[in-house]
């Protein structure tokens, strides 16, 4: 399968998008998206850490658990100069 390639600013906001749409996350405010560079993963990223705002912090982790994966088999993290 092709990924498509996206910027460490455009998987953050898609992410966050998503993150917002899961019950007690409605409030999340960030992720912070790095690169991954053992040439045993298949994905090209993953999240370091994600500010949870007001909302309630565990939900927020378990709805990543979900959501990374997710993305990580449908985006590149690419440089775009």
């Amino acid at each position: 399968m092709n990924r498509l390639p996206m910027t460490k600013e455009e998987i953050e906001r898609l992410i966050i998008a998503d993150l917002q749409g899961f019950p007690g996350c409605e409030r999340a405010l960030a992720v912070v998206v790095v690169p991954v560079f053992n040439n045993g993963v298949a994905a090209t990223w993953t999240v370091c850490r994600f500010d949870a705002g007001r909302s309630d912090g565990e939900a927020c982790d378990r709805a990543l658990q979900h959501i990374v994966p997710h993305f990580q088999r449908a985006y590149d993290l690419v440089s775009k100069h």
